[in-house]
């Protein structure tokens, strides 16, 4: 958005997103060694400070004026972090919460990003109205607040202890090797990568087209506060519901109703309908992350959790960086219609994997999950 802001276009604003992203999909793997060979906290504390860093390095850029090149590098370094070490965060729940939680544990992460997708987006978009560096500075200061609350977490997050001595690209085969190993979970990330490079494809192109049409960016985050109102809802019973379904279905419904939901997206007549459209197709996206996430904590030994993570992000998330580049390129050469009408055939091939994968369909409740060898 501050991209499309600066240069009013769409095209370069999906180039320097697609260089963060990236950056984030390039380093993510190292980023789980990392998490596996060192303290969490020190690493959730180093996260939230390197990335005020590289926010006031945007700053800079926009106050002397140094153009786009700068601030595409800048963004790269800033998805570098978070592949380096944003995963820390996700590898500590499991620290802290008893097996038999997870499920509700990761149900109440949910919930809290839902909260900050609702508020986020409509806060920077009135910043951004005010101008850039308003925006920024309400950024910098947060990721700050990050860095102090891992300060002051409590308990034990330093890594197991081990005689073994690997080098870093074998510790990160090792995470992959583990994750492929499981079929529901190797379905699982092929159908995530389908379905996040659509529906962020889409959403993105969504964006791109409201700023490129003169919209007001406070009415412009309100595309961002519909998918956090329904990742809310859907959060609210997301608990419940993973712990009384088996997490298989749970978690194909989800996958099935995000994905059908673009289908119907480029016919959506207005502005409100199109938010409708995206409150309802992420209502599953809670009960399906919470599933998944929390079977993958359960299931992974703690000495490679970081690096299946971090696996399972890489192979989920692998396309990501297309996203924006599909987004901008694509409304700027095809149109909104056309562009969407991708994003959907994308989100369709994901609907198909996961409706024809006996081993989702099979993957039992989470009292379960021991006793099916799960």
């Amino acid at each position: 958005m501050l991209v499309v802001v600066v240069s009013g276009s769409a095209a370069a604003a999906g180039t320097v997103a697609a260089l963060g992203a990236g950056g984030r999909i390039a380093t993510t793997l190292l980023g789980g060694v990392l998490a596996d060979r060192h303290d969490l906290r020190r690493l959730m504390t180093l996260s939230g400070t390197l990335a005020a860093t590289v926010v006031a390095g945007m700053v800079a850029v926009l106050t002397l004026d140094l153009g786009l090149v700068a601030l595409g590098a800048l963004n790269l370094l800033a998805g570098v972090r978070a592949g380096l070490l944003a995963g820390a965060s996700d590898a500590a729940l499991k620290q802290v919460v008893p097996p038999a939680l997870l499920p509700t544990a990761s149900s109440a992460n949910q919930a809290r990003d839902a909260a900050v997708a609702m508020g986020g987006p409509p806060l920077g978009g009135l910043l951004l109205g005010i101008g850039a560096l308003p925006a920024l500075a309400a950024a910098g200061a947060a990721y700050l607040v990050a860095a102090v609350g891992a300060l002051v977490l409590r308990g034990d997050f330093r890594a197991e202890r081990t005689t073994d001595v690997a080098s870093v690209r074998a510790e990160a085969v090792e995470g992959l090797r583990w994750l492929w190993a499981r079929p529901e979970l190797r379905r699982v990330m092929t159908v995530a990568l389908l379905l996040n490079l659509g529906l962020n494809a889409a959403v993105t192109t969504l964006l791109y087209h409201l700023a490129t049409t003169g919209e007001d960016p406070a009415r412009i985050g309100l595309v961002s506060t519909a998918l956090g109102v329904g990742m809310l809802v859907g959060a609210v019973a997301a608990g419940p519901v993973v712990q009384r379904f088996p997490s298989g279905p749970v978690a194909m419904a989800g996958m099935s109703l995000a994905g059908l939901s673009m289908l119907v997206l480029p016919f959506v007549p207005g502005f409100w309908g199109t938010l409708a459209v995206l409150t309802v197709g992420i209502l599953g996206g809670p009960a399906t992350n919470a599933a998944m996430m929390s079977y993958l904590m359960h299931q992974t030994p703690r000495r490679v959790l970081g690096r299946v993570m971090s696996a399972a992000e890489l192979v989920g998330a692998g396309a990501l960086p297309l996203a924006p580049v599909l987004a901008g390129w694509g409304l700027s050469l095809l149109g909104l219609r056309p562009t969407l009408l991708a994003c959907a055939a994308i989100c369709l091939l994901a609907v198909g994997a996961v409706l024809s994968s006996r081993a989702l369909r099979t993957l039992p409740r989470p009292a379960d999950w021991a006793a099916s060898g799960a």
